[in-house]
């Protein structure tokens, strides 16, 4: 998995805060529905990219596929992760405490759970959701999908 390659999706972070900041400006909602309303934004904003370009995406997984082949095919006894691989995933938590983080300051809550696992719990969901659609192509269960989410890490804040 080329670190490299996949840090540029970090260009998906000014769309995202954009997004997010301009739902902050035209709401009036506060707390947790604010917060609702915000995370709804960014997730709807960061998918609209990942269908722009799906042979990227293809791609990516192919690039992870092929670096954990290669780390798992040598039994090595040792049940320890790619390194190179872990470094991604390590970025796009960052990048998802990032959007947790603008989202809670700017509705007013605060995360019950600490800010990384709820990172890497909102990476493996959208990591499998990006998957999932490449298979079927199906923007209704996707949809879905980022709404169930985005109810389910509502439940992790509190007003502040």
């Amino acid at each position: 998995m080329s670190v490299s390659r996949e840090l540029t999706e970090t260009s998906l972070r000014p769309a995202v805060c954009r997004a997010i900041e301009q739902a902050a400006a035209n709401s009036d909602a506060t707390g947790v529905r604010a917060l609702r309303v915000l995370l709804h934004a960014g997730m709807s904003a960061y998918w609209p990219l990942v269908k722009a370009a799906p042979a990227r995406r293809v791609d990516d997984y192919e690039s992870a596929v092929q670096t954990l082949r290669q780390r798992w095919s040598s039994p090595s006894g040792e049940c320890v992760g790619d390194p190179n691989a872990a470094a991604v995933f390590r970025q796009m938590d960052e990048e998802a405490v990032a959007f947790l983080e603008l989202c809670a300051r700017l509705s007013g809550t605060e995360w019950l759970e600490p800010l990384d696992s709820i990172a890497a719990y909102i990476v493996s969901v959208l990591y499998g959701t990006v998957l999932r659609w490449l298979a079927d192509g199906n923007d209704e269960t996707t949809l879905v999908v980022i709404d169930d989410l985005v109810g389910c890490l509502t439940l992790k804040a509190v007003e502040v």
